[in-house]
């Protein structure tokens, strides 16, 4: 299980850091669904953690910081499980109660596409989705699409995720 001690390092290592502006701190979980491609399953299923830092919204429109994530896709006797971190840019709509983020993420998956053989890779992500606040510190994550592909591997998924984001300051 060391996949998990490195995405637990790095979040421990991504609320240490210290913060050069008023910052929102975000903790977020998903259900997503993929169809895939390089693969002998089509689709696949599974949670997704994360967290993300933010500073405060520049003009009161755009907002910068950082994501750290943990998506975990399986079905039959393949899964593919990843660990990432990078920047994130969302956008503050002045009239629609939606907001808009985009991503591009790096880290490391790990594939199993045989039942029997998994093995690592550099992973990148590239990814964007709309929330829309429920509660004062709740939004919901309407959609969110993410391009994610293993290194060396013809394999990508097209990962689409809704779920709930707790903001905690």
């Amino acid at each position: 299980m060391n996949r998990y001690r490195i995405v637990f390092a790095a979040l421990i290592a991504f609320f240490l850091a210290p913060l050069a502006a008023p910052a929102q701190i975000a903790l977020y979980a998903g259900f997503s669904g993929a169809p895939l491609s390089g693969t002998t399953t089509n689709w696949a299923f599974g949670p997704l953690f994360g967290a993300y830092k933010q500073t405060g919204y520049a003009a009161n429109i755009v907002s910068i910081g950082g994501d750290v994530r943990a998506s975990f896709l399986s079905r039959d006797n393949f899964h593919f499980y990843t660990g990432a971190a990078g920047p994130r840019v969302a956008f503050k709509l002045p009239v629609l109660p939606f907001r808009p983020y985009v991503e591009g993420l790096v880290g490391v998956g790990n594939l199993e596409t045989d039942g029997r053989n998994s093995s690592n890779h550099f992973n990148y992500q590239v990814l964007g989705g709309l929330d829309t606040t429920l509660l004062p510190h709740l939004d919901w994550r309407v959609l969110e699409f993410d391009y994610s592909a293993a290194s060396s591997q013809s394999f990508n998924a097209k990962i689409l995720t809704t779920g709930l984001v707790l903001r905690l300051w």
